[in-house]
């Protein structure tokens, strides 16, 4: 990968994880517009643009552990091939991305709590979310759920991708180990 600091990585993912809010928003739009084909390729464009932030922070938590890391980033991307399959009409996903992306979730959360390069709160959040996405395993207890099912994992996507742009990550040398007394 190109050499980079961690900073601007984490920066390059928050604006790639803003636009997948933009896409995913214009796909919303153009759904309840009645056009589903622009829908489809607005959900097309989200799930290639949310693969570059699930390779960006890939490489980004790589210091929690590298192998845990992109085992996380092969579970995001799944849900990114999921949701191009369906934006495509490919095949019927046998469960909702959403319910991947949920793991996915869990999985940095996990990441961020073991790395410190953020603060802690951003991966329980993140993990809370997860577990909220995780609900759409299920349609009919997502559709019992809605909007509060949806909520908190937007909700601590949407804080994730802020910290990003806004902050990045904290310095190496902010990340001495914790104490002991």
């Amino acid at each position: 990968m190109i050499d980079m600091t961690q900073q601007r990585l984490a920066r390059i993912a928050g604006l790639f994880y803003a636009l997948n809010f933009v896409l995913g928003i214009l796909s919303l739009v153009r759904l309840k517009a009645g056009d589903q084909a622009a829908s489809d390729q607005m959900m097309l464009f989200a799930a290639i643009d949310y693969a570059i932030v699930v390779i960006l922070l890939g490489r980004l938590f790589e210091p929690a552990g590298r192998a845990l890391s992109w085992a996380v980033a092969a579970v995001g991307l799944t849900g990114c091939a999921l949701s191009a399959a369906a934006a495509l009409h490919v095949f019927a996903a046998p469960v909702n991305p959403l319910a991947i992306f949920g793991v996915y979730c869990l999985g940095v959360g996990s990441l961020i709590v073991r790395s410190r390069l953020m603060p802690s709160v951003i991966g329980v959040l993140l993990m809370l979310g997860g577990l909220s996405w995780m609900t759409y395993a299920s349609p009919a207890l997502a559709h019992r759920l809605v909007p509060y099912s949806m909520a908190p994992g937007a909700i601590a996507e949407l804080i994730f991708t802020l910290w990003l742009l806004i902050f990045g990550v904290r310095a190496p040398s902010s990340l001495s180990a914790p104490s002991t007394a």
